[in-house]
């Protein structure tokens, strides 16, 4: 069913005449001046929107792991949140909502923070980056793997959100860090050929 809206008519004199008609005449003559208004995105539209969402986040895993191999601590967080902020801008793209970069770098930061408390390799990861030798060798065999599924968790928890709608100063990084430890689970278990950590 197409939704209708009626025409305008010119008016043709300075002052309208008051026309007696029925209800049935009324909705009669609109259908007969009647055009259709322009259709919703169709649901193939908003589907490829999310396939394309999750090329992007495919596209920054090995950015992220790659950030994660630099045997500087504090430089590694700092590029994989760099990774991450571009993927954002890059999804806010997608889904046409303003990128807030300081917004992104703050719910960026506030939700890898998290993994820290989540896993235990990331903790233990992150404490011994600080380490001589031993550190940067346990850093490089974990933290890549942490950094890319953590990139992916992101990645999906904000398609999530503008899929449903929703911008960067609407996004409470506490209500989503159920699903945001969901999806990183899931990456670390390798579920969709993601890497393990």
């Amino acid at each position: 069913m197409t939704i209708t809206r009626a025409k305008k008519m010119p008016m043709t004199t300075a002052k309208a005449k008051k026309v007696e008609r029925t209800p049935e005449q009324f909705i009669a003559g609109a259908e007969t001046t009647s055009e259709a208004l322009p259709e919703s995105p169709s649901m193939a539209a908003m589907a490829g929107r999310e396939e394309r969402a999750l090329a992007v986040v495919e596209r920054f895993l090995p950015w992220s792991a790659g950030a994660g191999i630099l045997p500087l601590p504090g430089l590694d967080m700092a590029l994989i949140i760099g990774v991450q902020l571009r993927m954002l801008a890059e999804l806010a793209e997608i889904y046409g909502v303003p990128f807030k970069e300081q917004a992104a770098k703050s719910v960026a930061a506030t939700l890898m923070a998290t993994l820290v408390q989540i896993t235990l390799a990331g903790g233990i990861a992150f404490a011994l980056r600080f380490a001589p030798v031993l550190g940067y060798l346990f850093g490089i065999a974990v933290l890549p793997a942490v950094a890319a599924a953590g990139t992916f968790a992101l990645g999906k928890v904000f398609i999530t959100h503008f899929e449903a709608g929703g911008t960067f100063l609407e996004f409470d990084p506490q209500k989503v860090r159920d699903h945001f430890r969901a999806e990183f689970e899931k990456a670390r278990k390798g579920s969709n050929g993601r890497t393990r950590a």
